[in-house]
């Protein structure tokens, strides 16, 4: 879905980025147009997720997996499962951070030309750590929206004292996408720090659920025996 909108935007030429990109046939404009899909795409997902668990009848699910996880929980013990939560938070926030260093580092090599349309030239650590600083700014721009303005600009100041500033409407649109981004990585962060209380929910529903009984075994030896 991610490409088929990046070819859309491109059949239709409304964005001079990715038009530069496009017309560049460079190795480095092809690499930071593959992030861009990649990032796209991590975006579409977890909206499909949120609509899917807000509205689950519009978007039924492919299969039901709350028995077999269920099944699992109830055979670990309390720290096992703490443990298995734990890492698969910490992988999923060990992506973010990959995403958003291949991000700024691709965005650092894309040509000087393409880098004007977007927040101006940057190296490629500056890129990451401004792209990262103005992802996690952003989302707490959103959680704290209802401050206003002036009470919001010294907490976001604290996380990023050179705030980027867009060159085009294309820019700005790119700006959105990093703030939507660290809004998902600050999530992320947020459900990692609330483990303990993630695997309590979870054990709750898996002595709740009751995987389906299945046909009894047979006595060894077959019915003669029995």
């Amino acid at each position: 879905m991610a490409i088929l909108l990046i070819g859309i935007v491109a059949v239709f030429g409304v964005s001079e980025t990715i038009n530069r990109l496009l017309s560049d046939h460079g190795v480095s404009s092809l690499v930071f147009l593959l992030v861009l899909a990649i990032v796209l795409a991590d975006l579409i997902g977890k909206f499909i997720g949120v609509v899917s668990a807000t509205f689950p009848d519009i978007i039924p699910k492919l299969d039901d997996d709350h028995l077999e996880r269920a099944s699992l929980i109830e055979r670990l013990r309390p720290g096992q499962t703490l443990a298995l939560l734990s890492g698969a938070y910490a992988a999923r926030l060990a992506m973010f951070l990959i995403i958003f260093a291949l991000l700024g580092a691709s965005y650092a090599w894309a040509p000087v030309a393409v880098q004007e349309t977007l927040v101006g030239p940057l190296g490629p650590l500056k890129a990451i750590e401004l792209f990262l600083r103005e992802g996690v700014a952003g989302s707490v721009g959103y959680f704290l929206f209802f401050l206003g303005p002036e009470n919001l600009k010294p907490i976001t100041g604290a996380i990023t004292p050179e705030p980027l500033a867009a060159a085009s409407l294309n820019g700005d649109i790119f700006l959105v996408g990093i703030r939507v981004y660290g809004l998902a990585f600050v999530l992320a962060v947020l459900r990692t720090l609330v483990t303990p209380i993630t695997l309590v929910r979870a054990r709750g529903r898996a002595g709740r659920l009751t995987p389906p009984a299945g046909p009894s075994p047979e006595p060894v030896g077959g019915p003669a025996l029995a």
